[in-house]
C-alpha cells in the first residue's frame, strides 16, 4: 500500500480543520469522472473549492494505480457525506442506517454531519459505470481495513455515500450492483482475519 501524504491547505471549504468525535464508519465514495487521476480530485479540493465557495473532501482518495493520496489527517473532518436533500426511503435527512448508526450527527447537515464521525475515501474510476481497476480496489480493500483496525470497528462499520444520503448514486457501481459491495466487505473482513494491517 503506497501511501503519499499531501495535505490540503486548512481553509474554509474543504479542511477546515475542525476535530471530529472519532471514526464511527469508513464511508466509500467514487469521483464520478472517467479516467481522473487522484492528483486532479485533490487539486480540486485544494483550488477549486475554496475559489467557488464550494464543501467537499475525502480524507483519502485512491488513484488508478492504486496509489493513496492522503489529503485530510484521520483526526480532523472531511466534507464528503452530508446532505441537503431528504432521503427517498425514510423521506428524512440521512437514512434510517446513518441516523441509526450516527445518532445525533445524522440530523442536521450544518451542525450535526456525519462528516463528524466518518472517514471519507473517494475511489477513481475507469468508466461512466464506475468501475475499477484491480490496483484501486486491492488499495482500497487495504485501506479500509486497516483504517478499521486503527479505529477499533468492524466490516459492519462500512458504508457507502449513497448509504448515508440515499438519494445520490456514491459509488455508483456499488450501488446498481450490491452484490459487488458485498464482495469488497468480504475481501476486507478476510484481511482483518489474516491480522496483516
Amino acid at each position: 500500500m503506497n501511501v503519499i501524504e499531501k495535505l490540503l491547505t486548512i481553509n474554509p471549504y474543504s479542511r477546515p480543520g475542525r476535530k471530529p468525535i472519532g471514526a464511527r464508519a469508513i464511508i466509500l465514495h467514487w469521483v464520478g469522472k472517467p479516467m481522473q487521476r487522484a492528483i486532479d480530485v485533490w487539486d480540486w479540493f485544494e483550488k477549486d473549492c475554496p475559489a467557488n465557495g464550494h464543501y467537499s473532501s475525502a480524507h483519502y482518495i485512491v488513484d488508478l494505480n492504486g496509489d493513496i493520496y492522503h489529503a485530510v489527517p484521520d483526526y480532523e473532518v472531511a466534507y464528503h457525506c452530508a446532505a441537503s436533500q431528504k432521503d427517498p426511503a425514510s423521506g428524512k435527512i440521512y437514512t434510517d442506517w446513518a441516523r441509526e448508526k450516527f445518532g445525533r450527527y445524522a440530523t442536521s447537515p450544518d451542525t450535526n454531519s456525519p462528516n463528524n464521525c466518518t472517514i471519507g475515501i473517494e475511489l477513481c474510476v475507469t468508466d461512466a459505470r464506475g468501475n475499477f481497476t484491480a490496483e484501486t480496489l486491492n488499495a482500497a480493500v487495504e485501506l479500509t481495513a486497516k483504517l478499521l483496525k486503527e479505529n477499533g470497528l468492524t466490516v459492519d462499520d462500512i458504508g457507502t455515500h449513497h448509504g448515508v444520503v440515499g438519494w445520490k448514486e456514491c459509488p455508483l457501481l456499488w450501488v446498481r450492483t450490491p452484490a459487488l459491495f458485498d464482495e469488497f466487505k468480504e475481501l476486507v473482513k478476510k484481511l482483518l482475519e489474516l491480522e496483516v494491517v
